[in-house]
């Protein structure tokens, strides 16, 4: 990986670790620096590690980080929550893609064993099953999101084989961390409000989306 990548890369944690100290102490005023500087950061650092610059997969991975940055915007504001979800819903069709369309000529792990993929659809339904209760009108988008990025998680898993070794771990790894991120993000908001669990969203959530670009440049050099 090209140092200066790895110097931006180190930036984007300084500013994660600073959002998460901002929500730790509830200093929220100053979320609004940290928080809509974080993606921008981490698009740079993919743009400056990639060696190609052009092409499908690299304008997904643009895309996904363009539309998560608005998400990230959007919920800063109160009453944006359906406005930020589908941005962030927008995001994860684009991971979606770009998992499909990276060397879809060849058989990803789901397509040899596809009961490996069968605990996430059964998370996906019991954990909307049990916040059901707590949604009221929002049952249909946060429906329609929750099994979007349960699709997210199942095309990282379907990678396998499909890339290395190495960028399909990252991909898997970054999936599941959005997946837990968004599902104490949902907890957080509707069933139970812990300052706890505000922490380990923005933690989760900085670490899916750095894997998942770090995975997008390892997958480029392979």
């Amino acid at each position: 990986m090209k140092q200066k990548t790895s110097y931006i890369f180190l930036i984007y944690w300084f500013i994660a670790v600073a959002d998460i100290l901002f929500i730790y102490f509830e200093k929220d005023s100053w979320r609004w620096f940290t928080k809509p500087l974080l993606i921008p950061v981490l698009a740079f650092a993919f743009y400056k590690g990639s060696y190609f610059k052009k092409g499908t997969l690299y304008y997904f991975i643009l895309a996904a980080l363009f539309l998560s940055w608005g998400g990230d915007v959007l919920l800063q504001f109160k009453g944006m929550f359906i406005p930020g979800l589908v941005s962030f819903l927008l995001a994860h069709i684009f991971y979606i893609l770009y998992f499909i369309n990276t060397n879809a000529q060849r058989k990803g792990l789901l397509q040899f064993q596809p009961l490996i993929g069968l605990p996430v659809l059964i998370y996906i339904v019991l954990f909307l099953y049990l916040l059901y209760p707590f949604l009221d009108s929002l049952k249909i988008p946060v429906t329609v999101y929750g099994i979007t990025i349960g699709i997210m998680l199942l095309m990282s898993i379907n990678t396998r084989r499909k890339v290395s070794d190495n960028a399909a771990a990252l991909f898997f790894n970054g999936a599941l961390q959005f997946v837990i991120s968004d599902s104490l993000l949902a907890v957080n908001m509707f069933a139970v409000n812990r300052l706890v669990l505000s922490v380990c969203v923005m933690l989760t959530y900085a670490s899916a989306q750095y894997l998942i670009v770090k995975g997008a440049l390892v997958n480029e050099r392979n």
